[in-house]
């Protein structure tokens, strides 16, 4: 995670702060062709860090809450809270950016950033619902870190790694597909250790993961 998340904000940093100098062109640029490619680049700069931001939010969600399941109010830092806040913000400007430009994918992945942060805050707030629920945020936290992480490289390493494939006005469903798949996995799984666990949280047999929340 660390890796991801380090690596988006760093060539998200350096796409929008010299956007032309990261990139090879074949020919010299008009200014109304420069002006296009900066423009263009920090979308995709912006749209990056938010990505690695969603992925931190995601993955200290996942950690934070098994090392503070026997004290879950300890995991409720003014980091944590503003960590989230920032992510539903950036979301908030990723749709607006998405219904301005009309990308599809950068309004549609606001929804990632709504979801994981937002219910984040949610948990921050209220509170563990039952003694297992440390358990179903770090699934849902590990697997939306995931979706967050590989929709990054794809979003970033996505014309080089596609372009022998489909065009390029295809590449946003590649873009989707992370969220596609992690989204249902999300689901299922915690609708699987809900049912192993029964509405009280308490499983039938003391292995796994609710052993651990006793030891």
């Amino acid at each position: 995670m660390a890796v991801v998340v380090f690596t988006a904000f760093s060539m998200s940093g350096m796409a929008f702060a010299a956007p032309l100098g990261v990139r090879h062109f074949t020919h010299v640029l008009s200014a109304g062709e420069a002006a296009q490619v900066v423009r263009n680049s920090r979308e995709v700069a912006f749209f990056l860090a938010y990505l690695g931001g969603v992925t931190l939010a995601a993955g200290w969600q996942g950690i934070g809450v098994m090392r503070a399941r026997r004290d879950p109010k300890s995991f409720r830092t003014p980091f944590a809270f503003a960590l989230n806040a920032t992510v539903v913000l950036a979301a908030l400007v990723s749709l607006a950016m998405g219904i301005y430009t009309r990308t599809a994918a950068f309004a549609a992945m606001s929804i990632v950033g709504f979801i994981v942060s937002g219910g984040n805050l949610f948990y921050l707030l209220r509170g563990p619902a039952d003694r297992m629920d440390f358990w179903y945020q770090h699934l849902s936290s590990m697997i939306a870190t995931g979706i967050a992480g590989y929709t990054a490289f794809i979003v970033f390493g996505g014309s080089h790694l596609f372009a022998p494939l489909v065009r390029p006005q295809y590449y946003v469903l590649f873009w989707l597909l992370p969220t596609a798949i992690g989204s249902p996995a999300i689901a299922l799984t915690t609708a699987y250790y809900k049912r192993k666990f029964g509405n009280s949280g308490r499983a039938a047999k003391s292995s796994g993961p609710e052993a651990t929340a006793t030891a």
